[in-house]
């Protein structure tokens, strides 16, 4: 490392003494050659010393030949080429010197006063258990001991169970027959035996006399509801009150003899009357007089089929009767009400 300092700062010197320096842009301009001239005093080796500032290398240049730092090593750059350091490769390890002549030994010194005892130590921890040792050897069997005196008696064991029956014995001989025995008592009569199948019918009987008439049965229902319909139509401006659907002319004669209900159906469009407002229909047996015949049908929603439901005919009402359909308008002026059909059914 020292040689190659040493060739660097030789040939830096003798490729730039005698120069004269002026400044340049950037940096100092020289012209060789250049001569490093100690001061007068100076008690060190004369060198030029390049500070490192941390920037960027100068371009290489053709014609340029530039000595400059880089990563903390003195680099260089020939004539327009890359810059390399100019530390040179390490060289081998020399070999080991000689070893030295060795000296005489001195002589021995005198043995020095004891010192005083150094205070105890601390009491070292206990050490492991050492392992089992063998067993010892068996000792003499010793003397027999005297014999004891004689237990008590134990209990009496319970019974055991008893043992199974054996084989039969071998038939005996059949002995003579004995004598007759008296004449037992009477037995109790059996029990009656089922009653036997039935004989053949025998020819009918003369025909009896006819019985009076029984009382007349009630009045038998339809099979199916019948139907009455009243109006059809799109509907009418109601006054307030009660009024006749149609007029005189929309009535019809109904034979309800053998009725036993009655409901009303309305069917409504987008016209509908005030709260409280209902269609009924009524008879008449006089013609003169009108009493309720089905229940009361709202007629307050639009747009809707309604029902009174299905009620019992009112009493007085089974008979050949002429039959209308009244509306009543609740309200306080008349209204537009869109009927569209009336019905009266009967079962």
């Amino acid at each position: 490392m020292k040689n190659c300092w040493l060739a660097v700062m030789l040939s830096l010197l003798s490729g730039i003494s005698g120069a004269q320096c002026a400044n340049g842009n950037p940096g100092t301009a020289c012209s060789g050659p250049l001569s490093v001239q100690p001061q007068s005093g100076n008690n060190a080796q004369s060198a030029i010393t390049l500070v490192d500032l941390g920037l960027p290398v100068l371009a290489p240049a053709a014609g340029q030949y530039t000595l400059s730092i880089a990563s903390g090593m003195l680099v260089e750059s020939d004539n327009g080429s890359s810059y390399h350091s100019l530390m040179g490769m390490q060289g081998p390890q020399g070999p080991a010197g000689p070893i030295g002549p060795q000296e005489t030994t001195g002589a021995t010194g005198a043995v020095g006063p004891v010192g005083p005892q150094g205070a105890a130590g601390p009491v070292g921890p206990a050490g492991a258990i050492g392992a089992v040792g063998p067993a010892g050897a068996a000792g003499a069997t010793g003397a027999t001991g005297a014999v004891g005196s004689q237990g008590a008696t134990g209990t009496t064991g319970t019974t055991g169970g008893i043992g199974p029956v054996g084989p039969a014995g071998a038939t005996g001989a059949v002995g003579p027959q004995g004598a007759t025995g008296a004449t037992g008592t009477t037995g109790a009569i059996g029990p009656v035996g089922p009653q036997g199948a039935a004989g053949p019918v025998g020819p009918a009987g003369a025909a009896g006399p006819q019985g009076p008439q029984g009382p007349q049965g009630p009045a038998g229902t339809m099979a199916a509801p019948s139907d009455y319909s009243f109006y059809y139509g799109t509907g009418y401006k109601a006054g307030v009150g009660t009024l006749e659907v149609g007029g005189s002319t929309d009535r019809d004669q109904i034979d309800m003899s053998n009725a036993t209900s009655v409901r009303c159906v309305v069917t409504l469009g987008p016209a509908a009357l005030p709260s409280g407002s209902y269609a009924q229909a009524e008879y008449t047996p006089d013609g003169t007089n009108w009493y309720p015949l089905s229940g009361d049908v709202p007629v307050t929603t639009p747009n809707g089929l309604y029902t009174s439901g299905w009620q019992g005919l009112p009493t007085g009402a089974n008979g050949d009767y002429v039959v209308r359909i009244v509306v009543l308008n609740a309200g306080s002026v008349g209204a537009q009400i869109g009927l569209r059909q009336l019905h009266l059914q009967f079962k």
